[in-house]
Parts: C-alpha cells; structure tokens; sequence
C-alpha cells in the first residue's frame, strides 16, 4: 500500500514551495519597480514589465498619436489605451484628455466637450484639454468660460502664451468681451502685464485698450504696469488717433486738462509719462537733452548736441481752440557758428496728417527768442509744436537753451 510522505520528504517540498513563492515575489516586485521607473520617460519599457500600467499606457498613447496622428488605427489603439487606462485608474485625466483629443478628430464635438470637461474636473494642469475646452465655449459662445480656460492655459504654461495673446488681443474690440475680461485686471494676475505689453505694440486698434483701461478704472497698480499709458500714448500719437490719446491722458492717466494749453516749463508740463501732452525731449543719436532749474525764470531745457546735428529738439501737443496766437521762446547756444539756427513748426494734426500753420526760424546767437504768429482753424483740433535744431559740421558740439515758452492769443 502507498506510504505516508516521511518528515524529510515533507521538508524537501516545503523549501521548493518557499523558493518559488519568493521567486514570484521577487519577479512581482521588478515588475512594479520597473514600470513605477520608466512610465514616465520610457512608457513602453514600462509597458513590458507592466502591460496595464495606466500612466505608460497615456504616454505611449500620447506618443504613438504626435507620429501617426488620430485618425484610423492609431485613433483607435489609443481609445484602446485609454479605456485600460481608466480600468485601473478611473479618475484619470490624461485618458479623458485622449478621448477627448480622438473625438475631436473624428468631428465629434459634443462628445468631445464631455470628455475634455471631466479631463477639466480632474485636473486644471492639462494644457491640451484647456487648448480645446476654450474652441469649444468660442463654438458655444460662451465668452466667460473661454476666458476662463484662457487664464487656465496661461497660468499652465508660460510658451503657450504668445500663441494666445494675438487671438485675445484682437477679442478687445468687442465690448461683451472686455466686460467679461475685467475679473483679470490686477495686479496678481501672472499673465497681464505682457498680455498687456504685447496688446498695445501690436493691437490692429489701440484704441480697444484705452477702452478697456477706461472701464477697469485704469491700469492696476505697481511698477511692472508704471510704462503702459506712456507706451500707449506713443503708439496713439504716432497712429494720429488724437481723441483716443486725449481720453487716455485724461480718463486713465488722470492728467489735467489745463496741460493741453499750457505752453511753459514746469513740473506738470515736463512729466515724461504724459508725453507728448507734456513737453517731450528727443533721444536720438547726436543730441543729449534735459529740463533743468533756470532760477527765477523756472525749468529751461538743455540740448547738448553734435555739431552737423539737424533734427527735432523736443515737442508738445496741444489742443488749442480755434483762433488767432503768438508764440515766444527764448533761446541761449554756446559753440554756434554762422548758419545754426533754431526753428519753432506748429503743425495741425489729424489721423496722421500734418499741416504746418507757423515755421519761424531764427538764426543762432548767444541770446535770441523765436518768435511767430499763427491761426488755429476750424476742423483742427489738435496742434503739435515742435522745435528743431539746424547745425553745421565742424569741430565741437553745440549747447542749445530753450527757456521757457510762451503761446496766448492774439
């Protein structure tokens, strides 16, 4: 009759049974670690030791669809993907992200709103579902959830910004947009200066962003937005957009309507940030400006100037009424030669348009005073004054001194 196993047999069977369950461990634990290391980096390597692994199935997904793109096969392995993804990890945004990315190619869109909207829920820091979900509230015309996702996508990622930027640059020229864009006017807002920034250099209508300054109660505060209204009232000035300057100047800027007639140097005059509705040196090469103390006679204005330099000294602009004025400046030089000469050009200006009313010239001296009679006419609301340098080639450098001028009716 068969025997019983004897206690040296049974331990023989108990030491293999031992082995092969540690080796099984040990094969579990390389597995785990291998596809815990390489999910990321490496997905499909990790895919080897783990072929359900949720996060190397979305990368390798991910990758298979930048190469092949969405349609026929490569869209259906990664719907494969995806839906094995979230059998091990159901609140998994990356495989809605693909769902959604798949959908879409395939011109499914409210499905593809469904999907993006959980990737959405689950997490904020998918820039594809972001990228997606602000087409989809465009197509629903839903301008505060686009912006919202607008302000999710650049906060995500700082090179997504100058892709989007253009795009909400030229959405500012409609008011139903700015209106919904006012919550993203502050200071704590990572995006807004640069938007800004960019908006006004390269907005087709600059005169959308004086709009929206006007109805947010002006730029926020702090020295990143200090140079916004000066940089905006170039870009007006230069664009003859006058009116659009002159609500700037005063709506936003807060400057006093009084300095749009006031021809004298002074504090309020001479403010830089309110150029060129302040009095406004030129920086060029060749010629070194600046407003100092004049004593009793209060700021005058030194040019130090290369000899041979011909070109603008400084300007204002002025919205003088129609009628009748006189306008007097006093002029000092050191280094003159016969043939300097200081010319003061009144010009009527209008969408870019200039029509000279006033060029008095006077020839350099030690002591002299430029001197002109000029009509403002009707239809020309704005006048920009400048005054020029003309100068011979020669040794030595020129010292221009403009006091203080004077313009009144006559």
């Amino acid at each position: 009759m068969p025997r019983l196993p004897t206690l040296k047999g049974d331990a023989r069977w108990l030491r293999s049974l031992l082995v092969v369950a540690t080796l099984l461990l040990a094969w579990t634990s390389v597995t785990q670690a291998g596809s815990m290391i390489f999910q990321w980096n490496l997905p499909r390597i990790a895919l080897w030791f783990d072929a359900e692994e949720p996060v190397a199935l979305i990368r390798a997904a991910k990758e298979d669809l930048a190469v092949g793109g969405t349609q026929g096969n490569q869209g259906a392995a990664a719907i494969d993907a995806a839906t094995r993804s979230i059998a091990r990890n159901p609140l998994n945004k990356d495989a809605f992200g693909i769902f959604g990315l798949v959908s879409l190619a395939n011109t499914d869109p409210e499905r593809t709103s469904r999907r993006m909207a959980m990737a959405d829920r689950l997490s904020r820091r998918d820039l594809g579902a972001q990228l997606f979900l602000i087409e989809d509230a465009v197509r629903r015309n839903d301008v505060a959830e686009a912006l919202r996702h607008y302000d999710t996508a650049m906060r995500i990622s700082e090179s997504v910004r100058p892709s989007l930027y253009p795009v909400l640059t030229e959405a500012m020229r409609e008011p139903a947009i700015r209106a919904r864009f006012l919550p993203y006017m502050n200071a704590s807002n990572p995006w807004l200066e640069p938007f800004l920034r960019h908006a006004i250099g390269n907005s087709s209508d600059p005169a959308s962003i004086v709009s929206l300054a006007v109805e947010a109660g002006g730029f926020p505060e702090g020295p990143q937005f200090a140079t916004r209204v000066p940089e905006l009232l170039s870009v007006l000035v230069a664009q003859g957009d006058y009116a659009s300057a002159r609500r700037l100047f005063e709506v936003v800027a807060g400057g006093d309507p009084a300095i749009l007639t006031a021809a004298p140097f002074n504090d309020e005059t001479t403010g830089i940030a309110l150029a060129p509705f302040t009095w406004q040196p030129f920086q060029v090469d060749g010629i070194d400006s600046m407003f100092i103390s004049g004593g009793q006679s209060g700021l005058e204005l030194e040019s130090r100037m290369d000899s041979g330099f011909t070109g603008s000294v400084v300007r204002k602009l002025f919205a003088l009424s129609p009628g009748s004025y006189a306008a007097a400046i006093p002029v000092a030089s050191r280094g003159h030669a016969p043939g300097d000469a200081a010319i003061m050009r009144v010009a009527c200006v209008a969408g870019g348009n200039a029509e000279i009313i006033l060029n008095a010239r006077e020839d350099l001296a030690e002591e002299t005073t430029l001197r002109g009679g000029f009509v403002v006419p009707a239809g020309c609301p704005y006048q920009m004054v400048t005054v020029l340098a003309e100068t011979q080639t020669r040794p030595g450098g020129v010292v221009l001194t403009l006091g203080s001028p004077a313009i009144g009716r006559r």
